[in-house]
């Protein structure tokens, strides 16, 4: 079997089943490196990212004054309407249940409680995005592994770990992951270890594998909201449940001890080392 160079072609979550993906930890495009608790490690390229969201989040609210600014004329308007609905409500003849179907048509969906978590994570950017994170569960991407453009080594998977993201802000929160996947080095394939990097704050046999998330489903609140230039916003305290998977192949004889979630971007943690994430 030809070399994978350099395992370009495992990718673990392909792009026609995310949704909204984002490659995680030190793994994007245009990378800086940073040091953290003396271990170098590597910083995605948010920058950009974050000085459109700010001045996407401005122009918003620059639409929201203006907004409010007409209210009283709107008002009117709506109360004529609203006049006008009554009388078409008690016409004879015009069905009391259509006017009550036609009232829910825009209701926003109905909301799911959150599976069990572990101790949530409050972090946040300098931007005034703020998020907690909860790690909810493990286990294997069989889905990934078979959308998989290279055969795995045998007796290996794409591990990944579900957790919990939710904007804490009155406001809306650009669609970031915070969430990076940490597994025991030794139990990363062979040819695949060099990109498992160590990371402060982790266990000194752990690291940072290459992964990508993708939003499974919403729990509470609204849907995301369409942003300038591809970004995805979450409404005011919105909770999703998100998925990150590896894409670097790792034994599948792996237990929730082998594998953990921390936020290790520079953007949340600053200086500080990676932040453990546990399990319920």
């Amino acid at each position: 079997m030809p070399e994978a160079e350099p395992w370009g072609p495992w990718s673990a979550v392909p792009e026609a089943q995310d949704a909204y993906p984002e490659h995680s930890g030190p793994y994007g495009t245009e990378q800086t490196a940073r040091d953290s608790g003396g271990v170098e490690v590597r910083l995605g390229p948010r920058a950009r990212e974050r000085e459109r969201a700010r001045r996407e989040r401005e122009a918003r609210r620059a639409r929201r004054r203006s907004g409010a600014r007409g209210l009283p004329v709107a008002a009117g308007v709506l109360v004529l309407a609203g006049l006008v609905a009554i009388g078409l409500v008690l016409t004879p003849g015009s069905g009391g249940d259509g006017g009550s179907q036609a009232g829910g048509s825009g209701a926003r969906p109905a909301d799911v409680e959150p599976p069990p978590a572990g101790k949530p994570l409050d972090v946040g950017t300098a931007d005034g995005f703020r998020y907690r994170v909860a790690a909810v569960s493990n286990g294997l991407n069989e889905d990934a592994v078979t959308a998989s453009q290279t055969a795995l080594p045998s007796g290996t998977s794409f591990p990944y770990i579900d957790y919990l993201l939710t904007n804490t802000t009155d406001d809306e929160a650009l669609l970031l992951y915070p969430g990076d996947l940490v597994v025991k080095r030794e139990l990363v394939a062979p040819d695949a270890r060099e990109r498992c990097e160590p990371q402060g704050g982790a266990p000194d046999d752990m690291c940072i594998v290459p992964a990508g998330n993708e939003v499974v489903r919403r729990l509470i609140g609204g849907e995301l909201v369409d942003g300038d230039g591809g970004d995805k916003y979450m409404p005011p305290g919105s909770t999703y449940l998100v998925r990150i998977t590896a894409e670097v192949p790792v034994d599948d004889d792996l237990t929730s001890s082998d594998v953990a979630l921390y936020v290790a971007e520079q953007i949340f943690v600053g200086t500080e080392p990676a932040k453990h994430v546990p399990f319920p």
